[in-house]
């Protein structure tokens, strides 16, 4: 793997063939797949023995699995030099999903964890997915809701320092053009909004050299952020330009 690498798991909600649904995933993955010496997907699916009326699991049944998942993380990267990439759970079933590109004897690497669990059903199975079709299009979120996750991480290191966030203050937004006029037409529109203008620049992005840098007095809370950060998301979207992120100070 490319020494950039670091694991960045984090989970969403979706459906799943109209079941509420969880999904984790490795999300640093995505800069370095498909790994070309990775071409076999693996999967393992754990039925609940006593989900919840959702399909989520309940009580003791999250440790099982818990400890279930940290055992076949472990034979899988000893025994087939395996990458573990994602999981689901949805309609009373925990998915495991690797990819590896030897798939000698895969089949008693799974079965000498799950004997270990005599009272759990498994099934799994292999598959060729040279481009990791199933990370891409499976497991992956779609944009927006990527853009909630990267919300969600700079809002849990807010907490983390103590941030109140019904406090309003001032959060800072940066958005990437393609052409001037472009970022022209953006700060016409949000400027009657209440944004200010922090400071018009050049990036040395081919794609997307012209920066707006914005700001706004908002709240951090969850439902606030999502509002805004989508709105402008939208819009730059909209525009064929790139919303890059925000940035606040932590308010005790």
């Amino acid at each position: 793997m490319h020494r950039d690498y670091q694991p960045d798991w984090d989970i969403y909600t979706c459906a799943i063939e109209d079941s509420p649904a969880i999904i984790g995933l490795d999300l640093d993955l995505r800069r370095f797949a498909p790994l070309k010496d990775k071409p076999h997907a693996i999967f393992i699916s754990v039925y609940l023995n006593h989900p919840r009326s959702d399909g989520f699991p309940q009580g003791d049944e999250f440790a099982t699995l818990g400890e279930i998942e940290d055992s076949l993380v472990e034979q899988l990267e000893e025994k087939l030099n395996a990458y573990f990439v994602g999981r689901t759970i949805s309609n009373g079933v925990r998915d495991f999903y690797f990819y590896t590109g030897n798939t000698l004897l895969h089949d008693k690497a799974i079965s000498d964890v799950m004997i270990n669990f005599p009272n759990y059903r498994y099934d799994f199975g292999v598959q060729e997915d040279r481009t990791w079709e199933l990370y891409f299009d499976f497991l992956l979120p779609d944009v927006q809701e990527f853009q909630r996750i990267q919300n969600r991480k700079v809002m849990r290191m807010l907490q983390k320092h103590g941030d109140i966030g019904e406090m309003e203050r001032p959060i800072d937004h940066w958005i990437y053009f393609s052409r001037e006029e472009e970022r022209d037409r953006y700060w016409q529109h949000v400027k009657k909004d209440g944004f200010r203008i922090e400071k018009n620049s050049r990036s040395s992005e081919k794609d997307y050299p012209f920066v707006l840098h914005i700001s706004r007095e908002d709240k951090t809370t969850d439902q606030r952020i999502d509002q805004v950060v989508m709105y402008l998301w939208e819009l730059a979207r909209e525009m064929n330009a790139r919303y890059d992120g925000w940035e606040t100070v932590i308010v005790k």
